[in-house]
């Protein structure tokens, strides 16, 4: 018999630090795949959180074949303190912390209690969009292994998602994917996953919303897990991994490209300079590819993040 149910998931760490890990279920009323949808592991992307609760309240059980377990916040506590990328109890980045650590710091628990509420499920969606200084095109990323089946189901998700764009990644890739939750999940777990982006600067926009929404029924109904027709998509662009760009030096940030747009090696996708206007650093594009997500931000630090551009296949 099927039904839905919540369950906010509490545990200690070593030295007493509380975590809570809120878990939502659909059961349908017959026996099929098992689908795990994560969302906020960076607790100030909105788009993701706000969709995992919207698919769950919009999922009927009568509608599913085996079950979708949701964790709509991963990380509670970023998300509450309003931290972008890192969790304020030990200033990690939890995107960086799978498989995780059944003892350790915070974010090691933490990456590790998620796993267990992956493992045993069929195939993972991981739901993310640009930071609140970032604008995001909207993509989708899984990870290419020796497992050449699992690479197909990932990009089978991947594909269905419906985004424009489609990004793979490896561990010794241009951009590593080691400790994302996404990799760890196939490397460790050893099902499809992928993670999926759009939207951004801290804009819960509806539309983003919906398209996350949309995206994972139509993977559902792909893999099975919910009834009805899959819904056609267009060809996505493939990239061969990403090129992380950042500043060298401190300064103003002035954008001179936009997301989506097609860039050259060596062309100025920045400019930077001091605090009376004066040139400093102009940023330049390390290859050719395509803008998928930058800064929106015109404060800069040393080392400081400006553009992901996507290698073109």
């Amino acid at each position: 018999m099927g039904g839905k149910k919540t369950e906010l998931l509490q545990f200690q760490t070593e030295d007493g630090r509380k975590i809570e890990l809120p878990v939502a279920l659909v059961i349908g009323d017959v026996e099929g795949p098992d689908a795990v949808v994560t969302a906020g592991i960076h607790g100030g992307e909105y788009c993701g959180v706000l969709a995992a609760i919207k698919l769950f309240r919009e999922l009927s059980p009568a509608d599913i074949k085996g079950s979708v377990k949701i964790i709509t916040v991963c990380d509670t506590a970023a998300f509450e303190s309003r931290n972008v990328s890192f969790t304020p109890l030990d200033k990690n980045n939890l995107k960086r912390s799978f498989p995780g650590k059944a003892k350790g710091s915070y974010n090691g628990v933490l990456a590790a209690k998620i796993f267990d509420e992956i493992k045993g499920a069929d195939y993972h969606m991981d739901l993310h969009c640009g930071e609140v200084l970032e604008r995001s095109a909207p993509f989708a990323i899984y990870h290419r292994g020796r497992k050449g089946e699992l690479n197909d189901r990932s990009h089978e998700m991947a594909y269905y998602y419906g985004l424009p764009n489609i990004m793979i990644t490896e561990t010794e890739g241009r951009w590593s994917d080691k400790g994302t939750c996404y990799a760890s999940v196939y490397e460790n777990i050893g099902i499809p996953s992928a993670l999926f982006q759009t939207g951004g600067l801290g804009i819960a926009s509806a539309d983003s919303v919906n398209t996350h929404t949309e995206g994972i029924k139509n993977v559902l109904r792909r893999f099975g897990t919910l009834r009805g027709n899959v819904q056609p998509v267009g060809r996505p662009q493939i990239f061969e991994n990403m090129e992380m760009v950042y500043a060298k030096s401190r300064g103003i940030h002035y954008r001179r490209v936009s997301v989506g747009d097609m860039v050259r090696r060596g062309q100025m996708i920045g400019l930077l300079t001091d605090y009376f206007g004066t040139p400093t650093e102009k940023v330049l594009a390390p290859i050719d590819g395509k803008v998928l997500f930058m800064s929106e931000s015109a404060a800069m630090t040393e080392k400081d993040f400006v553009a992901a551009v996507g290698v073109c296949r």
